[in-house]
């Protein structure tokens, strides 16, 4: 049995802090692997934080440079106070950080996820992976999804994945190859609409539950260009808000119309793209939203796998982990059957302190 402890880390796209995940992996003599997250934490962002990563793309290349380095510095002592608040001193073989999004343009070639390795290696004492989406780019790919491959590995009798962040997104394990793309927005306008009632996100869906669907907005959100492109594709969280945020404000309806709205939109591409017989695990903040939850069930004709709470918050940073760890191997970590890769790539660069 071979064993190997490492820390995932990932800021996603709604941007509502770092999480960061411990987590044990364990390989048998048949090449299975299972796992733990002995502990997980995720530190939300300060006020600064959020508003520097929210403007970062439209400053100057200085600015994003000196931001990309700050960063770095900021994920490494967060993960170093994780290591001495939980007592994992000598325990972690390495770090494995994605990092946060601040560009993404397949069409155009490249990607970029801000956090310094070096930084962040000199702030935790611990090897760093890092850049995690670039080579499967190099290759001709989307370089996005890259959880697929994880999953495959970890969850091996689940055949299909929902994942709702910022971003929808869907993983399709099929018996000769793995799929995976994003299929429309997910929490991203739900969170910008809660700032209206001065919320960072929407508990159990109670607001969008007190709402209505309105017709004429959903069939505008059902419309949108994207949904109908071929895969392999992915969104940006830019490209979400330039597009969908307009038609959201010019709706004539209350708010709470256009967050029920939203749900049903994001219910309705979901079941376009399963299995709706199929059992399906559903991960992301969206597992935590009951309302959300119970209207894509209602498409189904079987009922999402919403696992324990950690692997619904945490499963993103435990790809990530594991993402780095097959890195460290030497081994492909990014399928090219979900992103359009000319081939399966090894992704990563690897900080020594």
């Amino acid at each position: 049995m071979r064993k190997y402890k490492c820390i995932g880390v990932i800021s996603g796209t709604s941007m509502d802090g770092v999480d960061v995940a411990y987590c044990e992996f364990s390989q048998n003599e048949q090449g299975q692997w299972s796992f733990e997250i002995p502990m997980a934490h995720c530190f939300p962002y300060e006020e600064k934080w959020k508003a520097r990563l929210s403007y970062l793309p439209m400053q100057d290349a200085e600015t994003f440079a000196k931001c990309n380095v700050f960063y770095g510095h900021f994920l490494g002592k967060l993960i170093k106070q994780f290591i001495d608040e939980n007592q994992l001193e000598g325990k972690v073989d390495f770090v494995s950080s994605h990092g946060q999004t601040v560009f993404h343009n397949p069409t155009k070639g490249y990607t970029v996820q801000i956090g310094l390795g070096s930084a962040i290696a000199k702030e935790c004492g611990l090897p760093v992976v890092c850049d995690l989406r670039t080579t499967d780019m190099a290759y001709g790919g989307q370089g996005a999804p890259i959880v697929p491959l994880a999953e495959a590995f970890l969850f091996p009798e689940v055949k299909q994945f929902i994942n709702i962040g910022g971003i929808t997104n869907v993983q399709l394990h099929k018996q000769d190859k793995v799929l995976g793309y994003d299929i429309c927005m997910g929490n991203l306008l739900l969170d910008e609409l809660c700032e209206e009632f001065g919320q960072d996100y929407d508990k159990d869906g109670e607001l969008a539950s007190q709402g209505t669907v309105n017709q004429e907005l959903l069939n505008e959100l059902n419309a949108h260009p994207f949904l109908e492109q071929s895969f392999p594709k992915s969104l940006h969280r830019d490209d979400v808000l330039a597009d969908c945020l307009p038609v959201l404000h010019q709706a004539e309806c209350s708010t709470h119309d256009k967050m029920a709205t939203l749900v049903e939109h994001i219910a309705q591409q979901i079941t376009k793209h399963i299995d709706v017989a199929q059992p399906t695990m559903l991960t992301g903040g969206g597992g935590l939203n009951s309302f959300l939850v119970s209207r894509i069930n209602s498409y189904l004709s079987t009922d999402l796998i919403v696992p324990e709470r950690k692997i619904i918050e945490f499963k993103e940073a435990l790809a990530m982990a594991f993402l780095g760890l097959k890195r460290t191997l030497q081994e492909p970590n990014v399928f090219a059957s979900v992103t359009g890769a000319k081939k399966d790539t090894i992704n990563g660069a690897i900080y020594i302190p």
